[in-house]
């Protein structure tokens, strides 16, 4: 029987059943959070944390009250370091089961963490993982929704940067990479928790929405090899019980790039319109196509479906990207996914996973690949991250354990715009009497974006182009696609600290 998981109505779910007696409206030592937008002089700001927790805080919030949500200038180092980390027994990083904070990091050479907090209570404006203690009051999941936070790769191990800090915590959430300045990281996990998603699933998922240019993280711990690969790939309630630190496991998404980015500018089509369904119909067509057996289907408020087919075989054999290929391109063909739309190959991502304790190591495998393919509108790529893809995922002993599909049929191309343009827009978007090329657009809206940071006082010491995040293509916005130029930035803030931001340009 297929298990339907309808997740633009499943909103009633308590992720922490421990605190699901409790009366609602009170906080039960179940969250605390903190972001920060305004950082102190030298520190560049930035736009979109606040709406970050928000998200999160949205869902959670249904259930209990946190203990307290911290902003901006009451963000100080006493948060995060043992003395204080657990205030009054309420406040602090340490005084709930889920922690989440988001803003700036970076980590230097020697695996070391560095956070910028909002004021200087301890004589600086700075604190790092070397000075935090956490998981020996009441945190047992930290989410560091900041650049570098969890590093896996260069010599860098979850071990070496947390294993002083880590007194039990069970599992902390982070990125090897950069991150972007973009609000919509904590609502995205919840949204993909709700498919029936582990929680580093559905953090990987979460972030691989927002750009495929990142790399998310996620480290579990427990007094075995088992318990912590078992907690990492499984765990999706939260439990306030400490975890043994002798043992961790993490994974990470990193991807291969497998197709050029397109730069060419079409001629004639602007937009399109495109299909919609009901959701009984999404549902009938999808069980139809995979069958009514014991599988999991999953459907999304913005009518993308996820099936769930299989776990990961557990083997020794490693498949190679052609291998892996070849099976998604059959399941495109077996299943009908390209029936109706234009598929193209896009890319290659890589679940990774690595482990090991303060006296070994285990080498890093792939433990599934899932080949993207993207939706071609009039043959020109959709550019949004999670929108117009279809991913299958695989497994190193052929199988398919797993189908997302978020293309929709095109009704209709036109030679317009889909949304009335605003006043300004003949002087900003690409035209034949505009901008001369897609590049010169592009830094229009850099610019723009710099002298917005130059207001504040904060101007960046660097910029830079993120590699293969150029395109010409379709932005989708609800039942429309809008051509536009698409480009990912990397601006450095100096000290150590940067951010990603996206660039987006309609080609009017």
């Amino acid at each position: 029987m297929t298990d339907l998981l309808d997740a633009r109505v499943a909103s009633g779910t308590h992720p922490n059943p421990a605190g699901a007696g409790a009366t609602k409206g009170t906080h039960q030592d179940g969250y605390f959070f903190t972001s920060i937008e305004d950082f102190p002089p030298g520190i560049g700001d930035l736009g979109l944390t606040h709406d970050d927790v928000q998200g999160f805080y949205e869902y959670t919030g249904q259930f209990t009250a946190p203990n307290g949500w911290y902003r901006d200038g009451s963000v100080g180092q006493w948060i995060y370091e043992e003395t204080y980390d657990n205030w009054l027994d309420d406040y602090g990083f340490d005084s709930a089961t889920v922690v989440y904070h988001s803003g700036h990091g970076g980590m230097d050479g020697n695996g070391v963490f560095h956070l910028p907090v909002g004021n200087d209570w301890g004589g600086d404006h700075w604190t790092s993982s070397n000075d935090m203690r956490l998981g020996n009051e009441r945190a047992r999941y930290v989410f560091w929704s900041t650049c570098e936070s969890l590093r896996v790769k260069a010599g860098h191990t979850p071990i070496r940067t947390w294993g002083a800090a880590n007194l039990g915590l069970r599992m902390i959430f982070g990125y090897e990479t950069i991150s972007y300045d973009n609000g919509d990281y904590g609502r995205f996990f919840f949204d993909e928790w709700k498919k029936g998603k582990s929680f580093s699933t559905a953090f990987l998922d979460a972030s691989w929405r927002i750009s495929h240019g990142q790399e998310p993280s996620v480290t579990a711990c427990g007094a075995t090899q088992a318990e912590a690969s078992d907690r990492l790939f499984n765990e999706r309630f939260f439990n306030g019980t400490q975890a043994s630190t002798a043992w961790w496991w993490w994974r990470w998404y990193d991807m291969a790039r497998g197709r050029a980015r397109n730069l060419s500018v079409p001629t004639g089509a602007r937009s399109a319109k495109l299909g919609t369904a009901a959701a009984r119909d999404l549902t009938d067509a999808w069980t139809d196509r995979f069958g009514d057996n014991s599988l999991q289907l999953a459907l999304s408020a913005d009518g993308s479906r996820e099936v769930t087919l299989a776990e990961p075989a557990q083997t020794s054999r490693q498949l190679t990207d052609d291998e892996a290929v070849a099976v998604a391109r059959r399941a495109i063909e077996q299943y009908g996914l390209s029936d109706h739309v234009e598929l193209v190959l896009d890319d290659i991502r890589y679940d990774r996973h690595a482990g090991g304790s303060r006296d070994e190591l285990v080498e890093a495998q792939v433990r599934e690949r899932t080949i993207g393919f993207v939706q071609l509108i009039d043959g020109v790529p959709v550019v949004t991250p999670d929108r117009g893809r279809v991913q299958v995922r695989v497994d190193n002993e052929s199988n398919v354990t797993g189908i997302s599909d978020s293309t929709r049929a095109v009704e209709d191309v036109r030679d317009g715009g889909a949304f009335p343009a605003p006043p300004e827009s003949a002087s900003r978007g690409y035209t034949a009497s505009g901008p001369s090329s897609i590049d010169e657009l592009l830094d229009d809206s850099l610019q723009r974006r710099l002298r917005r940071a130059a207001a504040g006082g904060r101007v960046p010491s660097a910029v830079r182009t993120v590699p293969e995040a150029t395109e010409v293509g379709y932005a989708v916005r609800g039942d429309a696609a809008l051509l536009v130029a698409r480009r990912e930035v990397e601006l450095d803030f100096g000290s150590g600290l940067a951010k990603r931001y996206v660039l987006e340009e309609p080609i009017v």
